[in-house]
């Protein structure tokens, strides 16, 4: 089978997103406990604070929960896919890893800006494997 490590590449990489998504989720159990008087007044003001939004009164911590629970979401259902598709053919496999690879590209980009080593360590991660898996997988066969 030539396209056997290409297939390894990608159900590593959907396990990778699956945990991803399970980490991830550990930061929804616990509330954020302030470590100084700043910082209460500044999770006081982003969970108390509340603005419109279009019709929509929300808050800014209720803007980043929903947020991270869509990132999660999003990791968690393309892990998930992706294992459901780790037996089909191999074209099909190489065209979802390039979907994967341009998709962790921009968010380990906008990590990358954004947050801190431990989320864009784990998405770099993730899109190297897929980045490989696309180059072993061969192309799909013209009938």
């Amino acid at each position: 089978m030539t396209d056997l490590w290409g297939r390894r590449l990608f159900k590593t990489g959907a396990a990778l997103l699956l945990l991803i998504g399970l980490v991830h989720s550990l930061s929804l159990l616990e509330p954020m406990v302030p470590k100084n008087d700043t910082e209460r007044q500044l999770l006081d003001l982003m969970t108390s604070y509340k603005f419109d939004l279009m019709g929509s009164v929300r808050s800014m911590s209720n803007l980043l929960r929903g947020f991270s629970i869509a990132f999660m979401l999003g990791a968690l259902t393309l892990g998930a896919l992706g294992l459901l598709l780790s037996r089909e053919r191999a074209g099909l496999l190489k065209r979802v890893a390039l979907v994967n690879a341009i998709w962790l590209a921009a968010m380990t980009a906008v990590s990358q800006h954004y947050f801190f080593v431990v989320p864009t360590s784990f998405l770099a991660a993730t899109l190297l494997i897929f980045a490989l898996a696309w180059l072993r997988l061969p192309a799909e066969e013209k009938s």
